[in-house]
């Protein structure tokens, strides 16, 4: 008769101490016990399917490598014991390179779901014991997190230092493929009313928009830089109209989302805005210091605006484009109680920015500083 387990034991602990089913017999006769009845793919080490998908995103290894902060052997080897391990080959060598196998794409198919379910379980985990604990995988892109992303997550940690955070910053694509692959759970981004969050920069969709869910925060407009001593330096304001004829540095579709926008406004009041072609880049910095050599102008968002910059003038855009600040969280899916309080803690953090879109380039930025002691937010989600 088997022996009464102690309630403490694990599941886990009374398979491992179960001994007949899974010893051969001594006939030599092939074991029988439920582990036995598992495909391959059933024992394989989870974390080096991650490696694999990773490894795909990249193109190659020393791309995935980059992303793990792992060395290109080590996804090697990790990618040489998941083939052993599966019995198949994962990857086969053409005049261009290495590609993944007819055998690896089937796996990969899989992943989604399997990580989605695994999401799940913790969830329901979390659930159960109660409270705000776990984890809490937070995404966000630069200019929201020096604004509020930052600080709102120094305040959830005071307020909730059981959840174990996990932040990943990058641009809203970026952040909306992490969403659709398990790798976060809730995401600031930002869109634009002909720009989606799933939309990265050469113009092509990550994934479609009902697959993503948005909370709205605040909006962000668009000031104008210009070249100290332009001719609408003087002006307080500045039209969109004010700006025909000039050179707009910021390519409208493959680096700047802002320039769909931009474009569509300037038809609406009657010219067709002057891309320069020849100067390219995403970065509000970069941008910024181009206009200061006096190449063009550019414009930029309240919330990327200089502190300081002795070469450019910045003016608020009357009539121009709006960048609209949102959570996402991937469709379907229920937040866990640590999701929720850190919603609290990013509407908190950003509240001083809700509502003073268009206040003047005069303040330049509201910026929450890490630290900086905000209401208590030890009840939210519960």
């Amino acid at each position: 008769m088997p022996q009464p387990q102690p309630d403490g034991d694990s599941a886990a602990e009374r398979l491992a101490a179960a001994p007949s089913t899974l010893a051969c017999k001594p006939d030599g006769a092939e074991p029988t016990g439920p582990l036995t009845r598992l495909p391959p793919a059933a024992m394989m080490d989870l974390r080096r399917l991650a490696v694999l998908r990773e490894v795909a995103r990249g193109g190659s290894f020393a791309a995935a490598a980059e992303a793990l902060c792992f060395t290109p052997s080590a996804v090697s080897q990790q990618m040489a014991a998941l083939a052993r391990d599966m019995g198949v080959a994962l990857f086969e060598r053409t005049p261009r390179g290495m590609r993944l196998t007819e055998s690896a794409h089937a796996l990969l198919a899989h992943c989604e779901a399997v990580f989605a379910q695994l999401s799940d379980a913790q969830a329901d985990l979390d659930a159960i014991a109660g409270g705000v604990r776990g984890r809490m995988r937070l995404g966000s892109f630069p200019t929201a997190t020096v604004a509020f992303t930052a600080a709102a997550m120094d305040t959830f940690r005071r307020c909730h230092p059981d959840v174990e955070i996990h932040f990943a910053d990058g641009e809203p694509y970026e952040s909306v493929v992490r969403l659709k692959e398990r790798e976060l759970d809730l995401a600031v981004l930002f869109d634009f009313d002909h720009w989606t969050a799933a939309t990265d920069y050469d113009g092509r969709a990550v994934c479609d928009d009902h697959e993503i869910d948005c909370m709205e925060l605040f909006d962000d407009p668009f000031h104008v830089v210009l070249p100290h001593g332009h001719r609408l330096a003087g002006e307080e304001r500045v039209e969109l109209r004010d700006l025909e004829g000039e050179r707009v540095i910021g390519s409208p579709s493959t680096c700047s989302p802002w320039g769909a926008d931009f474009r569509r406004l300037c038809e609406a009041v009657g010219f067709e805005p002057d891309f320069e072609p020849r100067y390219r880049s995403a970065d509000f910095d970069a941008l910024q210091a181009i206009v200061a050599t006096g190449r063009g102008i550019t414009l930029v968002p309240e919330l990327a605006l200089p502190s300081t910059n002795a070469g450019i003038v910045v003016r608020p855009l009357i009539g121009g484009p709006v960048r609209h600040v949102r959570l996402a969280t991937l469709a379907g899916i229920g937040r866990s109680r640590a999701c929720d309080a850190m919603v609290a803690a990013l509407r908190e953090a950003s509240a001083p920015l809700v509502g003073r879109a268009g206040e003047g380039a005069d303040r330049f930025k509201t910026v929450i500083r890490v630290g900086q002691r905000l209401p208590d937010l030890s009840s939210a989600g519960r």
